[in-house]
């Protein structure tokens, strides 16, 4: 079982460092024949993920000789090492990377289609990975919380945002942390096993969100980690729910996500019973009362 310093230490692991670094770090001194395959390199990294080194080299004019010479010098041992390296920033998520050289030949309708299609598949896997007895068990202790609190940053901020006001129809002392001006350290400091703590870090993740992860767990507080299938296990997180982002285009994609929060906070509704409608009803009143709604 590895110690909690290893965990820790992989969960950290930086991203792998992108092919259009190791090019732009030797460009000047690249030759004729070898710029070529790096200049459509540097516009469409992925694109050596997807293609043999012959087909790169017929796409860039180039030959296949010139593709070996510059993996070489770009640090690889061969070819099928660089596609490796490719595809693990594939994976990190990219868009860079995940750009396609060639734009989509479909017409409206058919681009309308495949995106209907791609966010019921996000939704579909996401949904149906999850355990009733872990759902479960996740909805009655965010209830019973003395305080909640919901963390996010880049594309997951959006969602922690959504997640955070949908919780707080169904009970109070749901916080967003860190607010404008706030440090995490003043959030963390009190924090302990009557807390639950939910950190969504779809990807791309910022080290902040293992930290964060493991100083809310340290403290005592129970963890739920909503992630994507690209993250490392995080050993300290109580609970872990992995929601599908992947579709061919260029972004990632959160119909999943936001489908599994939605019937979080649906299952958190209907645990709360009376108390619940009770907030809700009075939380309507002074809607009506503020003119706050049209």
């Amino acid at each position: 079982m590895p110690s909690e310093k290893t965990s820790r230490e992989e969960s950290r692991t930086p991203p792998p460092v992108s092919l259009e670094s190791r090019i732009r770090d030797r460009y000047e001194a690249l030759p004729s024949s070898e710029r070529k395959i790096a200049d459509l390199l540097l516009d469409f990294p992925g694109e050596i993920a997807a293609y043999s080194a012959t087909e790169l080299a017929e796409l860039a004019d180039s030959s296949k000789a010139a593709v070996t010479r510059l993996i070489r010098r770009l640090g690889f041992s061969n070819f099928e090492e660089a596609r490796r390296a490719a595809r693990d920033v594939q994976n990190w998520g990219s868009p860079l990377y995940l750009m396609p050289r060639k734009p989509d030949q479909a017409g409206f309708g058919g681009r309308v289609q495949s995106h209907i299609e791609q966010d019921i598949q996000t939704i579909s896997l996401t949904m149906e990975s999850l355990n009733p007895e872990t759902v479960s068990g996740i909805v009655t202790a965010i209830w019973r919380a003395r305080r909640v609190f919901v963390f996010g940053n880049r594309n997951s901020n959006f969602l922690a945002r959504y997640l955070r006001w949908q919780f707080l129809q169904a009970r109070p002392d749901v916080h967003l942390m860190p607010g404008a001006g706030e440090t995490f350290a003043e959030y963390v400091s009190d924090m302990n096993e009557q807390d639950v703590m939910v950190v969504i870090g779809l990807r791309r993740r910022p080290p902040d969100v293992s930290r964060i992860l493991e100083a809310t767990a340290d403290a005592g507080a129970k963890v739920l980690y909503i992630t994507d299938i690209s993250a490392r296990p995080q050993v300290k997180a109580t609970w872990t729910l992995l929601c599908a982002v992947r579709g061919s285009d260029v972004f990632d994609r959160y119909a999943g996500a936001m489908s599994l929060m939605h019937f979080l906070s649906v299952s958190l509704m209907s645990r709360s019973g009376d108390k619940g409608h009770a907030r809700l009803k009075a939380i309507e009143r002074l809607h009506e009362d503020f003119q706050e709604l049209g």
